[in-house]
């Protein structure tokens, strides 16, 4: 049996009760009134606002002043960086081997895809190229970890974990570098200071070498 559908007219006759019902009109709709305070919707313009605050700051002599103290908070760090935590005098000569080689956690490709090293290789820095100078860590605050730097028979960099570096440089006229955030005392295990990293072979030897401040040459620290 054939399902009888209905007509259109019929259709558009169910449309129009349905919204005739459904969808109040304009005129029977409620006036709710007003709950709580209104504001009209404004939005501030933020640049505008922040550039009249520079104005009034440069007008009061507040930028200028905040700008000089930007530049002696650098100036300060560059003289004087943090220094490197969890370092200390060496109270004894001792010494260790350090493999600096790395496993290659995944492929190595150029831009043009060629396989330099494939993920699990091991890459050994001092197989290729050597290491020209020794490294010297020392604490720039003890006169006796420059002075033990600087008599140094070989050619070496001055790798500070504490002190005044650019001072430094301009008292003896050589560069002295800074471990900054302590990556490089991090990655040998650096925790005395003076302590001499040279090659040996294809390892990295690292020794802690105390030395005796000038004002008491018994005492060892």
């Amino acid at each position: 049996m054939r399902r009888a559908f209905p007509t259109v007219p019929a259709v558009a006759m169910l449309l129009a009760v349905t919204l005739a019902v459904g969808i109040p009109s304009a005129a029977s709709a409620k006036d709710l009134g007003v709950r709580g305070a209104t504001w009209a919707v404004a939005e501030p313009d933020l640049l505008a606002e922040i550039e009249a605050r520079l104005l009034e700051m440069q007008r009061s002599g507040a930028l200028a002043r905040l700008q000089t103290e930007a530049r002696e908070r650098a100036r300060s760090r560059l003289e004087e960086p943090e220094p490197v935590p969890g370092f200390a005098p060496a109270t004894r000569e001792r010494s260790r081997l350090f493999d600096p080689a790395i496993v290659v956690e995944r492929d190595i490709r150029t831009p043009e895809g060629i396989l330099i090293a494939a993920a699990g290789t091991r890459v050994d820095p001092l197989e290729r190229v050597a290491l020209t100078r020794d490294l010297l860590f020392v604490d720039g605050r003890r006169d006796a970890e420059i002075a033990w730097a600087l008599a140094h028979g070989r050619p070496a960099k001055v790798v500070l974990l504490a002190g005044r570096p650019l001072e430094l440089m301009r008292r003896h006229g050589r560069p002295f570098f800074f471990d900054a955030g302590g990556r490089l005392a991090a990655r040998f295990g650096i925790a005395a200071t003076p302590s001499l990293v040279a090659q040996d072979g294809t390892r990295l030897r690292i020794t802690e070498i105390p030395v005796a401040d000038r004002d008491d040459p018994e005492r060892e620290e």
